[in-house]
């Protein structure tokens, strides 16, 4: 039997069954609830294939969740040294919406460190309902963070045009025969490789469908210093194209100290001198990781 470890280097992803305490999802499902009713119109026009991109760094009751004791056993059980937290989103498909396109979310492709089996950035996804195909699961190319596949050289994810789904007949909407589908129970985790291309089917159910969406970084240590520095300014809400960074807005380092206090452990630091590694979404591919 393979393990967990073993899953998310060879396919790029592996789940957790039933990792998360009912007294934290029922918290976080309420304040999602609350953030999702404060939602513009405009924000879900915007954000069509998504469904919805909330900062949580915007609420602070999320702090329960970044550094919650059961995900810290998963990094240990996955073999993460000296975790990071970055940015996290409350991710929520309203009934009979769009797919989501395909993307990986990984910005450091000018780098060699790219292009090694070290994971510098892995996706949580902690669902707060049970999910399927009919209601949007997830679906990944399984591989795809160490290997060529042609929607690497998609430049069209992430962009506004894809988000608002001006063009719904586009392709990268599309399924695909080597997309294997990833259903999962509410309080499930799936952590994934930033490398990974992956999607969701659209949400064809009665129900909206929501996850949180947590950012962490492994071995940060081992990080080039640039890629720290970048990994800064995004827990700096910097220069982020998913950000809305209105009035309101805050960093994690606004948060009261009962929030702050507890996860401070884990937030980025990075040299002083060092110049933020410069984005790029394009690998450029010369040969798969061994």
């Amino acid at each position: 039997m393979k393990t967990k470890l073993s899953q998310l280097n060879e396919k790029g992803y592996c789940v957790f069954d039933q990792a998360l305490e009912k007294k934290v999802l029922e918290k976080i499902k309420r304040v999602s609830r609350q953030a999702l009713e404060e939602l513009t119109i405009e924000h879900r026009k915007k954000n069509k294939s998504q469904g919805s991109l909330i900062l949580i760094a915007d609420y602070p009751d999320f702090g329960m969740l970044i550094g919650n004791e059961k995900l810290k056993e998963i990094f240990k059980v996955l073999g993460f040294d000296d975790t990071r937290f970055s940015s996290g989103y409350i991710i929520s498909k309203p009934n009979n919406s769009p797919a989501l396109f395909w993307h990986q979310d990984w910005w450091g492709w000018d780098h060699p460190l790219s292009y090694t089996v070290q994971i510098a950035q892995v996706f949580v996804m902690i669902y707060l309902h049970d999910t399927h195909p009919q209601n949007g699961c997830l679906r990944v190319i399984p591989g795809s963070h160490r290997s060529y596949h042609a929607l690497h050289l998609n430049q069209k994810a992430h962009t506004e045009s894809v988000s608002r789904v001006e063009d719904p007949n586009d392709s990268i909407y599309n399924s695909l025969s080597e997309e294997v589908p990833v259903p999962v129970k509410c309080g499930d985790v799936i952590v994934g490789d930033a490398r990974l291309i992956h999607g969701s089917f659209p949400n064809q159910s009665e129900d909206e469908r929501t996850l949180i969406t947590l950012w962490y970084h492994p071995h940060y240590n081992m990080l080039p210093g640039a890629m720290q520095s970048r990994i800064c300014e995004i827990f700096h809400r910097k220069g982020v194209d998913t950000d809305p960074d209105g009035e309101e807005s805050m960093t994690l380092l606004k948060w009261p100290e009962r929030f702050r206090q507890p996860i401070e452990a884990l937030f980025p630091s990075c040299p002083e001198d060092s110049e933020p590694y410069p984005w790029c979404r394009i690998p450029s591919w010369s040969q798969s990781i061994k």
